[in-house]
């Protein structure tokens, strides 16, 4: 089984309309030998935030360090270091930091969802 060291990870700044301070890395998926699922890493910045969006795909998601809000619909819920959230396909969601710390989750979705 791959062992990913932390200092080996990466993340890359993402580019889109709607983001803000937001940085993701794949770091389990096919090339490691999960043919079925990626596992991602977000970084988001103090301030940072993904667009606001829905896609046909669920999402598993685990919060490493900091703080923030998932909105998920209309409701929004505080997240933090140790806490889950399922995001269920197709519902509108977004991820925020509006702390003065960086926000770390981990995100695991399909494998053909994993661009």
């Amino acid at each position: 089984m791959p062992v990913i060291l932390q200092q080996e990870i990466h993340p890359e700044k993402i580019d889109v309309e709607g983001a803000h301070g937001t940085f993701k890395a794949n770091v389990i998926g096919e090339g490691q030998g999960w043919k079925s699922h990626t596992l991602r890493l977000f970084r988001l910045e103090p301030g940072g935030y993904t667009p606001r969006h829905r896609h046909a795909w669920e999402h598993v998601n685990y919060v490493i360090s900091g703080k923030g809000t998932l909105r998920l619909g209309e409701e929004i819920h505080e997240i933090s270091a140790g806490d889950f959230a399922f995001v269920p396909p197709d519902s509108e969601h977004q991820f925020k930091n509006p702390y003065d710390q960086q926000l770390e989750f981990i995100c695991i979705v399909p494998a053909s969802a994993a661009s």
